[in-house]
């Protein structure tokens, strides 16, 4: 009897650390599963791709879960960052910011042993951010008005309200508006930089009774363009090549596009700090690149990725040989440097 019980109570005891061993063991995989990764990106169907190309695809690999954000608060960082509650890992910003915030502490420096610069722009690459993809701010206009061929195909152009009549519509910020003008005036792309701030307002002067609207949110030109509210409008490339895969009476002009990128960063602080990285690093890998790409029309930041898109879609995202030879990259580091004076001396023009 008492050997019957005293094997019994080794079976309990076998049990009972196998249970406890198991226990242990989910508790471990489940902290695992549950980590979670947090990036605040722009919404809309951008993020949308974004999802589809890299998070999913990320979550698989790494058996997490990443919840997007949408909008990026440059003000709620610098917050979190200040207070030591930072709250996400990854965030999608404009790359004169990131230059900026990095300056400022605000940023963990890229870990490139981890994030590889092959295939980026190395305009687009410093040591807090890298691009995630690229853009073009260029001329858009309505087709009815304007048939393709027989539209405003460079800066000099879109300030010429004789040949091509019609109420205009430009971005409320100096940066790219500056450009504009100063492309307008016949400045050569190559001495763009440093800006000739005192030309620019000049030129800007010109035309500043012919816009009608000034506008601050991406998904605006698209709509004054559909209705011929605006017949020209300065625009971001991907919103106009959207808009006209959904019917709209829209198109662009690649020539004298001014480039930018949104950059990858990672708040200073970040809980996930090398998860964030590796999740960058996949992001920009040529396979992921070229699945952004072939649903949101933003090019990818690595060059790599170009070779896995057709000649249509290449073309399409002003990637071609001709087309990336007109274009000019915009000097993030000049706006670091100049934005709060541009923009102060801009927005009282505005009102003058």
């Amino acid at each position: 009897m008492n050997v019957k019980n005293g094997g019994l109570s080794f079976l309990f005891l076998l049990l009972v650390f196998a249970l406890v061993g198991c226990s242990s063991g989910n508790a471990e995989g489940s902290g695992k599963n549950n980590k979670e990764l947090i990036i605040a990106d722009w919404g809309g169907p951008y993020s949308e791709a974004k999802v589809k190309a890299a998070v999913v695809p990320f979550e698989e690999k790494h058996d997490i879960k990443v919840t997007v954000i949408t909008p990026p608060d440059y003000g709620k960082l610098k917050a979190m960052v200040e207070n030591g509650h930072v709250e996400w890992d990854v965030v999608s910003v404009d790359n004169d910011y990131a230059i900026r915030a990095g300056s400022l502490g605000l940023l963990e420096k890229m870990d490139f042993d981890v994030i590889k610069k092959e295939g980026l722009y190395e305009e687009l690459v410093h040591d807090y951010g890298v691009p995630n993809d690229i853009y073009s701010t260029l001329i858009a206009y309505n087709t009815d008005t304007f048939p393709t061929g027989d539209h405003p195909k460079s800066w000099a152009d879109f300030w010429d309200t004789e040949k091509f009549p019609g109420p205009r519509a430009l971005y409320k910020e100096p940066k790219w508006t500056m450009e504009a003008a100063l492309l307008a005036d016949g400045v050569e792309p190559e001495n763009l930089y440093p800006l000739d701030v005192d030309r620019a307002f000049a030129k800007l002067d010109e035309i500043k009774d012919d816009i009608k609207v000034w506008w601050t949110a991406g998904a605006q030109p698209p709509d004054l363009l559909a209705t011929d509210e605006i017949p020209i409008s300065v625009a971001w490339s991907g919103r106009i090549t959207e808009a006209r895969e959904d019917g709209a009476p829209v198109d662009l002009e690649f020539n004298q596009g001014i480039i930018a990128t949104n950059t990858w960063v990672v708040p200073k602080g970040s809980p996930n700090k090398e998860l964030a990285m590796e999740f960058i690093a996949f992001a920009l890998e040529a396979e992921q690149q070229a699945a952004f790409s072939s649903n949101y029309d933003n090019a990818p930041a690595n060059t790599d990725a170009l070779s896995l898109l057709d000649e249509e879609t290449i073309s399409r995202l002003g990637q071609s040989e001709e087309k990336q030879g007109q274009q000019v990259f915009t000097d993030d580091n000049w706006w670091v440097e100049n934005f709060d004076e541009v923009n102060e001396r801009f927005q009282q023009w505005l009102l003058e």
